[in-house]
């Protein structure tokens, strides 16, 4: 027997539609440093970086176009699929007198994800630009590990968040 769960349009929270509007400047930075890197940078450039921050891959200045146009799938496929929360996998079981918050909850957690990989791969893209051009380029030993932090601590905080309003 299966179980039908409510189904809700989640109205767009002051929140989501502040989070939605620094995505969309993250992926106009994104869009906007990959067009000046095409007219301003050499044609290879440092593409990878090891967990110690320090490039250990060079190639073609067209990857500059790879993290933008990543970014705006990952933008469009989880505002799209925001949409249908009651579609979602869930911690807790779903009732109708918990539907609305849950949905909300996850609702709130994809917004917060999708506006942090956004400002991730702007950051990256960014650092990308400003190191092609440097003999040793180096992100930093702390990117890797903050922007883990912050993805892994807003998914444990909504899932924490989920857990209380069962």
């Amino acid at each position: 027997m299966s179980h039908q769960r409510p189904v809700f349009l989640i109205p767009q929270s002051q929140q989501a539609r502040m989070l939605n509007w620094i995505a969309i400047a993250g992926l106009v930075a994104l869009f906007g440093i990959a067009i000046h890197g095409w007219f301003a940078l050499p044609e290879t450039i440092p593409i990878h970086f090891g967990i110690d921050g320090k490039a250990n891959g060079w190639g073609s200045k067209n990857f500059l176009w790879l993290l933008p146009i990543v970014g705006l799938i990952i933008y469009g496929m989880l505002t799209f699929i925001n949409r249908y929360p009651h579609t979602f996998n869930y911690a807790v079981r779903i009732t109708e007198e918990n539907a609305l918050r849950q949905y909300q909850i996850a609702c709130s957690m994809l917004n917060w994800l999708k506006t942090e990989i956004i400002l991730l791969f702007a950051y990256i893209e960014w650092q990308m630009f400003n190191l092609a051009t440097i003999e040793n380029p180096n992100l930093g030993i702390w990117v890797l590990p903050v922007y883990l932090i912050v993805i892994f601590g807003t998914s444990a905080y909504w899932l924490s968040q989920s857990f209380l309003a069962r």
